[in-house]
């Protein structure tokens, strides 16, 4: 039971929150994922994390002089306040907490050579507040009373975008600037002191021309001396408070200012450079150097920052580095970090013999990833529309293909080689365009005696099923659309009145059974040759379906807790090999033991990280690890003790059932559905015939709902009668 409950440790994430990206250190990088904050080493890929926020992480900052790193959260939901964490840089532990912002934090950075740390909340004064952030000298982390420096308000009934300090140590005055919707705000001590309890902020005059409607990123280039870009890419320089020229390269908004020694950069979010220098200016596209995205998946760039050599940048689908060790103009390379959509995440499917996967989301694109995390764009595909569902066949072998079915919120299914990516079905499966909510294929017979079925969920409460011809997709023979010669639709399975939330089939040969579940929490069996629903589903109480990943059922009774009056379902996924499932429950990832009637008497361990609802559960036999999606990011946990491995595909033939791809009805099934009763006494002489009823006071057993029909129970039952 000790290692069923023992929980995996964090291992990778691959997302990030745009515009959350700090670099640590020429080799080191820090960004936002969920409730973390994931420490990256930009050559071996490795992560580490800062955990202990417990909501989504906003806005970051780093200290090079004091090692120190920041991160403020939204407020959640039932909170007073909204944390602000202060960590070491180098050892990742959270240092101080800081609770005053009764809003989410929404901008935050060090400065007097990070001997200060500001916060500025989404409230609507946009209130700022100053903390001691030095570790030696009068401002000491370690106080107790949490009680700001200064309080200001930083910009009324507008956002603030950011918050940069003016060069200089920190002996001199404290000077800084702060921006965001429609203004620029320079803010300096009310005394000749460093710091003082009081602080004022004077409003940047931009001309005639008056404020952009956003300030997207501001830069010193001397203590007197600050650059500002807008939303349609304006550049304004700005001498004192006052903005003395303006500058319009083009139209795409500015992510970035970086001044260099020999000029200032100014990075679009269309990726184009301009090199400033002495009002001459030099174009650079990034966009044209090896390694940046293509033009079918990158977007736009909303930040980036510069440390020694590196250029980070962000946009919303990539993170990127950039090494510009011999100019920015001569830079030949672009790595990218990580890539994510742009759209919430809905589903991911595990190749069954090779260490990739296939992640679906709402922007219509479904992208592959190798082992890596490295985006395979030759393997990725552009659907009809935002991608819903997403379901992989298993046991491709060498000289053949997976079959891949993507189902789309347009109501559209797509049937194709995972290989070559041709079509073999595309069909709208509802009139009304029902969005699909789910899809899964059933256990593979490779020796082609059994058929494959596939069956996909509807938002009105259908699960349409199809079966293929062949179990595996060989390429070299379908090389066209072969429609109904290779895989047929069936059957429209009927009986839930809600959306479906989850399809698990029987793990037997032939295929026989499916469970169906509906966001109502109704559970539904079917007879899948037969294509009819099953009268209980206990008659389907026995049969092995694994891996299990339905969210009702006697198997996972001791999982619901109190969450099961909440009413919303939590997502299932057993864990082959370990004795456990694992359970997402809104943010959370819990590992129990499987099977689990009754609650454990001890508590199961917890798995933090998303922060926002979870969309997929999966588990990963071949790397073995616990795959959970979140928004646009993805989290992977592994396990450091191994596990006995399990078959890829894991099936278990029915004795005396055979079927063929002509025949669709088994001779003989494990179990016979009773025959309807015509009439109210046949009914009852059925009833007493299973012994649900007693034959001497016709009185309901009180165990007859908890006890499956079994042969025998009929039988004895059959002779009391």
């Amino acid at each position: 039971m000790e290692s069923a409950m023992s929980a995996p440790n964090l291992s990778r994430v691959n997302g990030f929150q745009p515009g959350c990206v700090v670099p640590l250190s020429e080799s080191r990088l820090a960004f936002a994922a969920g409730k973390l904050v994931v420490e990256m080493d930009l050559e071996s890929k490795a992560q580490r994390f800062v955990q202990g926020h417990s909501a989504l992480v906003t806005c970051m900052a780093h200290s090079e002089q004091q090692a120190l790193g920041a991160s403020g959260q939204v407020c959640r939901a039932g909170a007073k306040w909204a944390e602000v964490l202060l960590w070491d840089s180098d050892s990742l532990e959270v240092c101080a907490c800081f609770s005053y912002h009764q809003a989410d934090v929404e901008a935050i950075a060090f400065i007097q050579d990070g001997e200060v740390l500001v916060t500025v909340g989404s409230d609507r004064d946009k209130t700022m507040a100053l903390w001691p952030a030095a570790r030696e000298g009068v401002f000491r982390i370690g106080r107790k009373e949490g009680v700001p420096l200064a309080v200001s308000s930083a910009f009324k009934d507008a956002a603030v975008s950011g918050v940069v300090p003016a060069p200089g140590g920190s002996e001199l005055p404290l000077l800084f600037a702060s921006f965001g919707v429609k203004h620029i705000k320079f803010w300096h001590s009310a005394r000749s002191a460093r710091l003082s309890a009081a602080i004022e902020g004077r409003r940047g005059a931009f001309g005639c021309d008056g404020a952009p409607e956003v300030i997207l990123c501001a830069a010193w280039v001397a203590r007197d001396r600050l650059v500002a870009g807008g939303n349609a890419g304006e550049v304004f320089f700005f001498h004192g408070s006052r903005a003395v020229r303006k500058m319009q390269l083009q139209s795409s908004p500015v992510a970035c200012l970086l001044p260099l020694k020999e000029a200032l950069a100014v990075v679009h979010g269309s990726g184009m450079c301009h090199l400033l220098n002495f009002g001459k200016a030099q174009e650079v596209d990034f966009s044209a150097v090896a390694g940046w995205p293509g033009a079918r998946f990158r977007t736009q760039l909303v930040s980036g920052s510069w440390k020694d050599r590196t250029l980070l940048l962000s946009s919303k689908t990539h993170l990127m580095s950039l090494d510009f060790s011999n100019g920015l103009h001569q830079t030949k390379n672009c790595q990218v970090l990580i890539s994510q959509p742009s759209a919430a995440l809905t589903s991911v499917a595990i190749h069954p013999v090779e260490p990739r996967l296939y992640v679906s989301a709402l922007d219509g694109l479904v992208r592959c990833y190798d082992a890596a995390w490295k985006p395979l764009e030759s393997q990725s595909l552009k659907a009809s529309a935002g991608v819903t569902c997403l379901a992989l066949s298993g046991a491709a072998s060498e000289d053949s293909s997976a079959w891949l079915a993507v189902g789309c919120s347009d109501s559209t299914l797509s049937i194709l080689s995972e290989k070559s990516h041709r079509y073999v079905l595309r069909r709208s499966l509802s009139g009304r365009k029902a969005r699909l909510t789910c899809a899964k294929f059933s256990a593979v017979d490779v020796s082609g005696a059994h058929p494959l079925w596939l069956a996909v969920g509807t938002d009105d409460g259908c699960i349409h099923t199809f079966r293929f011809k062949e179990p595996t997709c060989r390429s070299s023979v379908y090389t066209t659309h072969t429609g109904e010669e290779i895989v047929s639709k069936v059957a429209t399975l009927r009986g839930h009145e809600a959306p479906i939330f989850d399809i698990c089939f029987a793990d037997t040969l032939p295929c026989t059974y499916l469970i169906g579940v509906d966001l109502s929490g109704k559970e539904l069996a079917f007879d899948v040759p037969m294509a009819r629903r099953l009268p209980t589903i206990a008659m389907v109480r026995e049969v092995p379906f694994s891996p299990w990943t339905a969210p009702t059922g006697w198997q996972v009774q001791g999982c619901q807790g109190a969450q099961a009056s909440a009413g919303a379902l939590r997502r299932f996924h057993e864990i082959p090999g370990r004795q456990a499932i694992a359970v997402a429950d809104s943010e959370k990832v819990e590992i129990f033991p499987f099977p689990c009637s009754t609650p454990p008497g001890i508590h199961p361990p917890r798995l933090e990280g998303p922060a926002a609802p979870i969309s997929t559960l999966l588990f990963s036999n071949i790397t073995d690890s616990l795959l959970a999606t979140a928004d646009t990011v993805l989290f992977e946990w592994s396990w450091t003790a191994q596990a006995p491995r399990m078959p890829l595909t894991p099936l278990r033939s029915v004795q005396g059932m055979s079927e063929t791809p002509e025949s669709r009805k088994p001779q003989m099934p494990a179990f016979t559905p009773p025959p309807r009763a015509r009439s109210s006494q046949a009914s009852r002489a059925q009833a007493l015939t299973a012994g649900l009823f007693c034959p001497n006071c016709g009185q309901k057993r009180p165990d007859s709902a908890q006890a499956p029909r079994t042969p025998q129970r009929a039988a004895s039952a059959a002779r009391r009668v």
